[in-house]
């Protein structure tokens, strides 16, 4: 369970393991401002708010999954795809161009991890302050973890759970580490929106349609606005502050140092993003290489991989079912015909995408459960680990 920060004030208790308690909470906080109105007790985020089975057996989520199912029976249906020949098509995928799909998706979990560690440490969790993060691995099963909890039930609840999940490792705010992760979502859309439009410019050319280019104008827009929103909330930190009662406004401040405090180094934070979306990108391009889907020159299948790979990413953003299940699906059948009209075009798309959905949806469902399932269970055995670098000396 989560115990909630507290003051700690004199109660007599001397003992080494107490100081090394009040010394880790001071060093969460130290880099926040704190009037003396704003109380530095935070409410976190507990196990119950976060319950997957009681998420999973909601109506919130059943009822949207029945209807989803519903949709994409009907939508099969009308476009008239053949199971037979979508499965035909399947089989006669590349083995070796399939693999190397399902290989890159896998690798954007250690650059995730990476990138996340480094926000972390941006908003003050280092060994200096007194905070010891988890290893690489640890983080490589955290993300995991929170994609699994993005699959099975909606309105990414996976972000949270990374929050939840640190802060079972690390005694540290739970508030302040989801700043991070909204920040790590920020920069996702920033650098996704600046990596697709680009890819639809050269991919289509002269092709492009009025409709699309002045979508393409509108995400242009929103990526500024987003920029100077950033800028906005950076500068007018305590103007707003004196906006948000009183009583929210410690979680006003961790969030906020948890979210902009995190972009410090950002050459490296933008490269890691890069190399992300780069890896959802090549993720379709070999499913697309291994189906022959997309022809032309090296630079025309590429750059038409990276607006389908990324404009799946897009649609996963729709919060309406775990891992835009039936949004994607549906969603990426007109996208691929953009770019694909030959012979037996519905069933060769469908077939990519559901050989694409393979890798990124039911392979992380299955060995995300059994990650989640170990990391549980050996959590029920052992009592939940709060590291701290005194600890650390003294051992």
């Amino acid at each position: 369970m989560i115990s909630d920060n507290a003051d700690h004030t004199g109660d007599g208790n001397t003992s080494s393991e107490s100081l090394a308690e009040d010394a880790q909470q001071q060093a969460s906080v130290s880099a926040i401002p704190q009037p003396d109105s704003v109380p530095i007790s935070v409410p976190e985020i507990t196990r119950d708010q976060l319950s997957l089975s009681k998420r999973l057996l909601n109506w919130r989520t059943l009822i949207p999954l029945i209807i989803v199912i519903v949709a994409l029976v009907y939508f099969a249906q009308k476009a008239n795809i053949n199971p037979a020949r979508t499965w035909e098509a399947m089989k006669s995928a590349n083995l070796f161009f399939f693999l190397a799909a399902f290989a890159i998706y896998y690798l954007s979990f250690g650059i995730r991890a990476w990138r996340w560690r480094l926000l972390l440490e941006n908003v003050g969790y280092r060994r200096e302050q007194g905070v010891l993060l988890p290893g690489f691995w640890k983080f490589v099963e955290i993300i995991f973890i929170s994609f699994f909890a993005n699959v099975v039930v909606p309105a990414k609840l996976g972000d949270l759970y990374r929050a939840y999940l640190l802060r079972q490792q690390v005694n540290v705010s739970g508030t302040r580490s989801f700043g991070t992760v909204l920040s790590e979502r920020l920069l996702d859309l920033i650098i996704l929106l600046l990596l697709f439009i680009p890819a639809i410019i050269v991919s289509l050319h002269e092709h492009l349609p009025p409709q699309l280019q002045l979508s393409l104008e509108l995400l242009l827009g929103a990526v500024v606005l987003g920029i100077l929103g950033l800028f906005v909330l950076r500068q007018a930190r305590e103007p707003i502050a004196r906006l948000i009662p009183t009583r929210f406004r410690g979680q006003y401040y961790h969030f906020q140092e948890g979210t902009l405090g995190s972009f410090r180094r950002l050459p490296i934070l933008i490269l890691l993003t890069v190399g992300v979306w780069l890896c959802e990108s090549l993720r379709f391009f070999f499913v697309a290489v291994s189906l022959h889907l997309i022809g032309g020159s090296i630079l025309h299948i590429t750059a038409a991989a990276v607006v389908i790979g990324l404009a799946e990413a897009l649609l996963t953003i729709v919060p309406a079912t775990g891992g835009g299940l039936g949004v994607v699906e549906i969603g990426m059948i007109p996208i691929i015909g953009l770019f694909y009209t030959g012979p037996n075009a519905v069933n060769l798309s469908t077939a990519a995408i559901l050989l694409d959905r393979t890798i990124s949806l039911f392979s992380v469902l299955v060995f995300g459960g059994i990650v989640f399932l170990i990391a549980f269970g050996r959590q029920t055995t052992t009592k939940p680990k709060k590291i701290y670098l005194d600890n650390m000396d003294r051992a």
